[in-house]
């Protein structure tokens, strides 16, 4: 047979085999499994519990905090009326902190001395000596005192704090009974020690009002607003849409809550950010559960599924009848009708290039893809006449069936510690976060001429620590 009667019988051949399996009931490829386009994107939610160490700022606020409260002119008394005056002195000790649901309890240990002078008025004048008594001077030891003060915060929408201080209660453990005319002057003094704390919690919440997170919150918002390099698997942007901070707890010097990042994240083969933000959306409160919920629709041209490819079967070595040939470069077109073409060069006892076609389709049930009606292009009818029937239909083709057939699960298994390291880093210095995926799926499968598109779902838990800020 002549080369050319040859070409025109396999090209025959091939023409009737592809008619043949158009000619079956049961078509290789179930058109209601081939996607037309992604379906709506939901809300993505990332839950993450925080935990911050705060032990600098409790340092900072009992440094706030005056060490003695002092009745007004003292050492002198005074005058809280025409037949009394006294002078007092409170000495605390070290502030004890707890918070449980944005109320931040502040008790306050410390001792009080006090003095008293009576005398009795006439018409608005003295007109007998004063009488004085004292608890706590001299080798009296000071009477103990326990001040009780609450703070309840709200985080506003421009990521500030808003605090509310009051003074639950003054309970004195030692009462100062002077008997002074039969007076006890014990309230009297709780009542200028709570004035006096409740001045210090007045000056606590404006200070804590002026106090600005932006140079925390500027590189996390420049992180969310750009790219985000996913270990292979391309370029991921946010696209935030709302920020929630649940209740803040606090137990050994660290502060636990849970923030929320709603957004609608995109991923891609391109790296360029045609768009940036530097900004969070505004800051809501609420309860919120912990975990990560992400659905994200992905695009990827046709030149870094090559790059995946290649790297995945680069070096391949196929071998039969003494015949050996070994995989060198993989390249993807995309067709009409949702199909693709797989253009396959190899090196070896033959070398040459092997185009195959078929119809990628996603099965979302048994979360497998697949492409059932792969098989050889006529661009490798040539290729025949070179490597002989039996090596090119049996094994080669084999190879790529089964290559081209993968299941998600398995998939998932095998990258999930890379998939895992981008939920290990360091966002800036002093702030890490830490996480796991628990699953993966595909929710859709698109094939264009240009590109191909997913949308996928993941699943897992992180946790934002953060430590010593500088």
């Amino acid at each position: 047979m002549k080369p050319a009667t040859a070409i025109i019988a396999i090209v025959m051949i091939g023409l009737s085999l592809m008619l043949a399996g158009c000619a079956v009931k049961k078509p290789l490829v179930d058109e209601t499994m081939i996607g037309k386009s992604l379906p709506p994107v939901p809300v993505s939610q990332f839950n993450i519990p925080v935990r911050a160490y705060v032990k600098p700022f409790m340092v900072m606020a009992d440094q706030m905090a005056p060490r003695e409260i002092l009745s007004e002119g003292w050492p002198n008394y005074y005058p809280s009326g025409c037949d009394f005056r006294y002078k007092c002195r409170f000495v605390r000790n070290n502030m004890q902190f707890n918070c449980t649901n944005n109320s931040i309890t502040l008790t306050i240990n410390g001792a009080y001395q006090v003095a008293g002078s009576k005398t009795v008025c006439v018409m608005g004048q003295p007109v007998s000596p004063w009488v004085s008594g004292s608890c706590g001077f001299g080798n009296e030891a000071l009477r103990k005192v326990t001040i009780s003060m609450r703070t309840d915060l709200v985080f506003q929408p421009d990521y500030t704090i808003r605090t509310i201080t009051r003074v639950n209660k003054v309970t004195p453990a030692d009462r100062c009974l002077v008997t002074i005319l039969n007076t006890d002057i014990t309230a009297m003094i709780i009542d200028s020690i709570a004035a006096s704390s409740r001045a210090f919690g007045q000056s606590l919440d404006q200070r804590i009002a002026t106090m600005r997170f932006d140079n925390l919150l500027l590189p996390i918002a420049e992180k969310v607003g750009k790219k985000i390099p996913m270990a292979g698997y391309g370029y991921m942007n946010l696209n935030p849409a709302a920020v929630s901070v649940s209740p803040i707890n606090y137990s050994n010097d660290t502060l636990n809550f849970v923030a929320s990042l709603a957004c609608y994240p995109a991923l891609s083969s391109d790296s360029t950010n045609h768009t940036r933000t530097t900004s969070l959306p505004p800051l809501k409160n609420g309860t919120i559960p912990e975990g990560i919920n992400l659905t994200v629709n992905a695009v990827y041209d046709y030149g870094t599924i090559d790059s995946i490819l290649t790297t995945t079967l680069r070096n391949r070595v196929v071998e039969t009848n003494g015949e050996k040939i070994a995989i060198e470069k993989v390249s993807v077109k995309g067709l009409d009708h949702h199909q693709v073409e797989f253009r396959i060069d190899f090196k070896g006892t033959k070398k040459g290039t092997i185009y195959l076609k078929g119809t990628p389709i996603l099965d979302r049930s048994n979360q497998v893809l697949l492409v059932p009606d792969l098989d050889y292009d006529l661009n490798s009818s040539n290729l025949s006449l070179t490597l002989g029937k039996t090596f090119f239909n049996k094994k080669i083709i084999a190879l790529l069936r089964e290559k081209a057939r993968v299941n998600v699960a398995d998939m998932y298994r095998k990258n999930k510690a890379m998939l895992d390291s981008s939920l290990n880093r360091t966002v800036v210095q002093g702030v890490q976060i830490k996480g796991n995926t628990s699953d993966l799926r595909l929710n859709a499968l698109v094939i264009d001429k240009d590109h191909v598109s997913v949308q996928a779902n993941a699943t897992g838990k992180a946790t934002l620590i953060i430590g010593r800020l500088n």
